[in-house]
């Protein structure tokens, strides 16, 4: 009876494996972890694609970058951000030290309380 168990089970979890990597690669998409930095956002281009993950509405906005500045206007300190679903809107505010040679500090996207709520992630693949 443990036996068939066993094979039973390693059936199901390799029919498992076998589905998920069936899709074609164009379907499958990746994200990295989310951009903390401002280097980060830095190394984002024109076409990229990013997901921007809103906490209080469990809600994923998908957006292709149309330029660098875009870019970059999601990492500069004071500005502000919308939620695409609860059109919460959100600021910018870094976190940690700043040094000359570049911002070692933590972006992150905070409420009016202070919380952070959203982050933004490249997606790839």
């Amino acid at each position: 009876m443990k036996l068939i168990r066993t094979i039973l089970l390693a059936g199901l979890v390799l029919g498992t494996a076998a589905v998920t990597f069936a899709a074609p690669p164009s379907k499958r998409i990746y994200t990295s972890s989310a951009l903390r930095t401002a280097e980060e956002f830095q190394k984002l281009k024109a076409g990229d694609t990013i997901a921007m993950v809103c906490k209080q509405c469990d809600s994923v906005t998908v957006q292709t970058l149309e330029s660098t500045d875009e870019a970059m206007k999601l990492c500069k300190e004071g500005e502000t951000v919308v939620c695409g679903s609860c059109t919460m809107t959100t600021k910018v505010v870094r976190h940690g030290p700043r040094s000359k040679a570049g911002s070692h500090s933590e972006i992150r996207y905070e409420n009016e309380k202070g919380e952070e709520c959203m982050f933004v992630a490249k997606l790839e693949g």
